[in-house]
């Protein structure tokens, strides 16, 4: 009899010790840090699949907002022209139908885009102002974040550079 209770206990035991060890290493601890939401049903953007494998800005907007607006065509124009960098926008504020309706109808947004209305990762990346930029290296590096607005494509890719320069020379 003894001998049951001791196999059970060490059985259990080791399945405590297997799910802990898996927790820590087969689940991701917070997906919504990772999983930007879209519209219509389309595959969320993983942004692991971007941070790290090439250059990336991530641009925080809340909407309605006029410097946000303003930013839009030349975000979308930086986006298609600038091949080494992937820029995706994320709303962290907002009501979905009027933030539909600005990216589908006037924006007529064709860079990548979500939703990140529980400020998941807004708050991870501590974008507390709208707009706000962070700025990651190809090899995933988080570079440092812009709480501005920006006013033209060469000025976000000068920040972008000039955060990038800082952190490799460890300034």
């Amino acid at each position: 009899m003894v001998n049951k209770i001791s196999i059970v206990l060490v059985l259990f035991i080791l399945g405590g010790i297997g799910y802990t060890l898996y927790g820590f290493f087969a689940v991701d601890k917070n997906p919504d840090i990772i999983t930007v939401e879209r519209f219509h049903g389309e595959e969320p953007i993983l942004l692991n699949d971007y941070i790290g494998k090439k250059k990336t800005i991530l641009q925080f907007v809340i909407v309605p907002c006029e410097c946000c607006s303003f930013s839009m065509p030349f975000i979308q124009d930086f986006a298609r022209e600038q091949d080494e960098f992937e820029v995706i926008t994320i709303i962290f504020h907002g009501k979905r139908k009027e933030i539909q309706e600005k990216f589908e109808n006037e924006y007529k947004a064709t860079h990548l885009y979500g939703l990140d209305l529980d400020r998941s990762i807004a708050n991870h990346y501590g974008a507390n102002v709208s707009p706000t930029y962070v700025f990651f290296d190809e090899e995933g590096n988080n570079l440092g974040s812009y709480p501005f607005i920006i006013l033209d494509a060469t000025e976000l890719l000068q920040r972008y550079e000039d955060v990038y320069h800082k952190f490799h020379k460890g300034e």
